[in-house]
């Protein structure tokens, strides 16, 4: 009777295919949490996400073996704290690099969503709507993100995210908001503000009663 995917751009492309068919966007929802800690008391920056999907091994090898050396030549102090179910060798292995610290598992996230300054979300390739990406805007947490991780997720570059696709790029991105409070204030509230729009259980009321009455 109908499809439902989790973005404008999959139904998008859906529609694309096959004109006549009946596509919904019903994306992941999520709670706006607490704001967490203010700017001045967040530390360092952290990745959430599982390693059984490939996307996130490929992307935190990336991150750690090229993006945050170029982070920690300029400020030694910045730790990166990786976190998700089952990492395997290659990532536990980047803890050889200074500052990088694999936690696995955790019980619980919301430390590390109230008191990490910045969350990343380093993909290259991947689709649908990013958990880690709600879950850490939910928070007031800014995130530093690809294209990639961005698709279909209605942000806007120096808005409500920062994006960057290369190296360089990423680490200056992430150094910028690490030191710009002004900047982080807003990626913060606006961040909170598109969970509001898109991704809460009010802004799936309408989908979910529109599927239901047809």
């Amino acid at each position: 009777d109908v499809t439902l995917v989790v973005s404008p751009t999959e139904r998008d492309m859906l529609s694309a295919l096959l004109p006549t068919a009946r596509v919904d966007v019903l994306a992941n929802l999520h709670e706006v949490a607490g704001t967490g800690l203010p700017f001045e008391q967040r530390h360092d920056l952290v990745f959430v996400g599982g390693f059984r999907h490939p996307p996130n091994v490929d992307g935190v090898l990336w991150f750690g073996r090229e993006i945050f050396p170029l982070i920690h030549a300029q400020r030694p102090d910045i730790r990166f704290h990786c976190i998700g179910m089952l990492p395997p060798a290659e990532v536990m292995a980047l803890q050889a690099h200074p500052g990088i610290t694999v936690h696995g598992h955790v019980a619980e996230l919301a430390p590390y969503m109230d008191g990490v300054r910045i969350a990343i979300a380093p993909l290259r390739f991947g689709a649908g709507v990013k958990g880690k990406v709600n879950l850490s805007m939910a928070h007031g947490q800014p995130v530093v993100a690809t294209s990639c991780a961005t698709e279909g997720m209605h942000l806007t570059d120096g808005h409500d995210v920062l994006v960057a696709d290369d190296a360089d790029a990423f680490a200056d991105a992430v150094l910028r908001l690490y030191l710009d409070k002004e900047l982080w204030e807003r990626l913060s509230a606006n961040g909170r503000d598109n969970i509001t729009r898109h991704f809460s259980l009010d802004a799936a009321r309408g989908t979910v009663q529109r599927v239901f009455r047809r």
